[in-house]
């Protein structure tokens, strides 16, 4: 952090402390894991970084791949909503190398943008009654995909999804997903920075 601004990272997900992000709302809301290795800040924290008086926000987003290949998402702004609102996402334009996964491929559903955030204790995911992916049908979101994330019945990008190795990385519903850069595979790692201006 400096005067003129800073980052902060809020989520990393790597493998590498086996940390499982099939979380409750309460724990997805508090923060969880740790902070020197892989971790979720917390909701509320996001909240508050993102809320600040006269201190726009941005979003960026590094995530990389076993090919050892490496992207980026940015989003000139980035607001949560409080948490009557189920911390609903908020993300401006997009910029970078690994497509906007935030808005999806047109189709019904994957355009997460405005979506609120949502558990398998606390689903707010759009799936009423339920959800319809090609020939599999489920009652939420969070359940199906195993993650707390803005899904939107459900969305195409899930980066808290369940971290997958070689040789079984591909093909999984309920991976590290940003799938406008890689759509079959479960990345390797996944950051999210909240940068302040």
């Amino acid at each position: 952090m400096s005067t003129n601004g800073g980052w902060t990272l809020i989520q990393k997900h790597n493998g590498l402390d086996g940390l499982s992000f099939e979380k409750t709302w309460e724990e997805y809301e508090n923060g969880f894991g740790d902070l020197q290795g892989e971790h979720w800040l917390g909701l509320k924290y996001i909240y508050a970084l993102t809320n600040q008086i006269g201190k726009p926000s941005k979003l960026h987003i590094s995530i990389g791949d076993f090919g050892d290949q490496e992207a980026y998402a940015r989003y000139d702004s980035f607001v949560i909503a409080n948490a009557s609102s189920y911390y609903k996402l908020s993300a401006g334009n997009y910029s970078g190398t690994a497509g906007d996964a935030f808005l999806g491929n047109g189709r019904n559903g994957t355009n997460q943008h405005g979506s609120a955030f949502s558990t398998e204790d606390l689903p707010n995911d759009n799936c009423h009654p339920l959800c319809i992916l090609g020939d599999i049908m489920y009652l939420s979101c969070s359940e199906q995909f195993r993650a707390g994330w803005w899904f939107n019945a459900c969305g195409s990008a899930n980066l808290n999804g369940v971290w997958r190795s070689p040789p079984r990385y591909k093909n999984w519903a309920s991976s590290v997903s940003w799938p406008t850069w890689r759509p079959s595979e479960s990345l390797k790692f996944s950051k999210m920075y909240v940068i302040h201006q």
